[in-house]
């Protein structure tokens, strides 16, 4: 629905000429390749729907008698795509078969956000953040850190709680091997160390400044890491709340985690079936260390449910329909048109909505001619009607958005709005639509009659890139759509053989401080800029954030934020509105979707309340 609104923007502009090869799956860019899983044992889960079912006539939710915790049952969730990773080092990004399995040492405080209605809504946790005083001990009790201004030098201390237990499946060979014994400092060593010294491991190459960390056990229960002090907010970023750790002896035998029938954790649930394109099966953890901190359930073992069960369904139509006829209890990433639809169809659902992310921006390289000219990015921005589209999508409800920064709750500071009173005026009218003054900059660059141009895309952003190929025609910029699929488009961009335009997704917020697509020599800086302002000020905001405080840190990145709009090294892609939808038997559920950094395990505190949805008809 979305892509007709789209579509009626540029109807009756020009005939689109695209140069598309081989179209891939529609599956959004990663920064590393996926990982295949070996080809598993015939399921016994069953198989995604490939067609929508019949619906059943909405009955209104019957509120049940108590509202106290219930154990057992089975959650049903949805995925677009499949398992990209199963080890924990291919990625800081974990999977839905990691998050649940492996845990990490700090992670996002559950009661800081809505927590089924009894916690502080200091934040949404809707979002991969990483704030620090939202955070909470997950395997280490506490993190600590200072700074020795004399050695240049961070240190982080981690206090290792005893008492936790690698979960032990029966039916699993590596679970067998591992035998339930108690996670160790030693382990965390071992894990730390690993994935700065594997070659294929994501954080060893995309922060090699953490490869001279110094890691020993300081105490009986305690790990100590000394980093350079330039690198000391990576590393509480990275080795806290962006590291899910594996067993060595699962490493040593089996060399990770990469089969599924390896994995091994501490984690809430048990990996007990994967199917690829199918099915993921995670088992509660009998032997789970956390209780239930805050709630009617306080103090409650966790977790409350049996079983999580995902269906892997890329056709978005399938998806909505098994929400809508409960064969899904939870569904995120909505548009607006969509979730309208949703609404009138199944109006007991729940509902939350917030700005989208947009689906795409542009990086611009500064490193190849035009585009080396900041005059023709320039041109390119004012030949895009932002209004229009903005206005187009979701009735205009949504944001108009700028880069790098998306707007979430915890992160105002660093979103810098079009209409803000402190956006530069010279950055406002970047995004002020104006092709006569895009023709003029032209021009003076020496392109009066434009010029070609190619973005290397997936499938995915075809219908969005066709919006700006019909703007940008009117001032002369021919744009070619060099869609491939994701595996080309990932060693493309990650060997820096892209095309002059390029099609991507934001970095997190929860990341900031190294402001990834405009700082470094790493393919996350897809705009290839190296400008002595930003690094310096980035620079002194990661000194910041660890002597003074993360709030300080934020605001002064949105002073750099202003220069790199200035600099018009991005086309940010459309705003909108995006929606997060459950069925009431969902308990104690708010619509977090990520607790701290990529923590996608908020299953561990939910519970179905199964009464309700047999008097629900479901």
């Amino acid at each position: 629905m979305r892509r007709e609104v789209l579509w009626l923007l540029v109807s009756g502009l020009m005939a689109l000429s695209l140069v598309l090869p081989a179209c891939a799956p529609a599956a959004p860019p990663t920064p590393t390749a996926p990982v295949a899983p070996p080809t598993p044992a015939a399921p016994t889960a069953p198989a995604a729907p490939t067609t929508p079912t019949t619906e059943k006539p909405q009955q209104e939710a019957v509120k049940p008698a108590a509202e106290a915790p219930k154990y057992g049952g089975t959650i049903n969730l949805v995925t677009n795509t499949d398992v990209q990773y199963i080890d924990t080092i291919f990625h800081t990004v974990a999977s839905i078969i990691i998050s649940p399995v492996n845990e990490e040492l700090w992670g996002g405080d559950w009661t800081q956000g809505p927590a089924g209605g009894s916690g502080t809504n200091k934040t949404d946790w809707a979002g991969n953040y990483n704030l620090w005083h939202l955070n909470t001990g997950v395997m280490a009790e506490s993190s600590t850190w200072t700074v020795d201004e004399a050695k240049n030098q961070g240190i982080i201390v981690y206090k290792i709680r005893p008492g936790i237990h690698y979960a032990l499946d029966p039916k699993s060979e590596a679970s067998r091997l591992v035998n339930g014994r108690e996670f160790t400092p030693e382990d965390v060593i071992f894990h730390i160390k690993r994935v700065l010294t594997d070659p294929r491991a994501y954080i060893g190459r995309s922060n090699p400044e953490l490869k001279t960390a110094e890691i020993t056990k300081s105490a009986p229960w305690e790990v100590t890491v000394k980093v350079p002090l330039d690198a000391l907010i990576t590393a509480i970023d990275r080795f806290g709340d962006s590291m899910q750790f594996v067993p060595p002896e699962v490493v040593n035998k089996y060399g990770g985690q990469e089969n599924w029938r390896n994995v091994v954790g501490t984690g809430p649930f048990i990996l007990s079936e994967y199917v690829g394109g199918s099915t993921v099966v995670l088992n509660k953890n009998p032997n789970y260390w956390q209780k239930d901190p805050i709630g009617p359930g306080k103090g409650n073992q966790l977790p409350y449910l049996d079983t999580i069960r995902y269906l892997i369904v890329p056709d978005a139509s399938t998806r909505q329909a098994a929400l809508r006829t409960g064969k899904i209890d939870q569904i995120t990433g909505i548009d607006w048109e969509d979730a309208v639809q949703i609404k009138k169809l199944a109006p007991a659902l729940k509902e939350i909505t917030g700005p989208g992310g947009g689906m795409l921006s542009l990086a611009m390289r500064t490193d190849t001619v035009p585009l080396a000219d900041i005059r023709v990015r320039r041109a390119m921005l004012m030949a895009t009607d932002f209004e229009t589209i903005h206005k187009s999508i979701a009735e205009g409800k949504g944001k108009r958005l700028t880069r790098p920064s998306s707007y979430e709750q915890g992160y105002e500071d660093l979103y810098i709005d079009i209409d803000a009173p402190d956006m530069p005026e010279s950055a406002r009218e970047n995004f002020t639509y104006n092709p006569e003054k895009a023709k003029q900059l032209l021009k003076e660059a020496g392109y009066p009659n434009g010029f070609k141009t190619t973005v290397l895309a997936t499938s995915a952003q075809v219908d969005d890139l066709s919006i700006y190929k019909s703007m940008w025609a009117k001032v002369g910029i021919d744009l070619t759509i060099d869609v491939k699929d994701t595996g080309i488009y990932n060693s493309l961009v990650n060997s820096r053989q892209h095309p002059a335009l390029l099609a991507v997704s934001g970095n997190p917020n929860g990341v900031f401080h190294t402001q990834p697509s405009f700082t470094g020599t790493s393919s996350t800086n897809r705009v290839i800029v190296d400008d002595p302002f930003i690094n310096e000020k980035m620079a002194e905001v990661r000194r910041v954030a660890v002597t003074v405080g993360l709030a300080e840190a934020i605001k002064m990145t949105r002073e750099v934020t202003k220069r790199e709009l200035e600099l018009a090294l991005e086309i940010p892609g459309p705003g909108g509105l995006s929606s997060r939808f459950w069925w009431p038997w969902l308990k104690n559920y708010g619509g977090e979707t990520s607790v701290g950094y990529f923590n996608g395990y908020w299953q561990k505190w939910v519970w179905i309340d199964q009464d309700l949805k047999k008097s629900m008809g479901y």
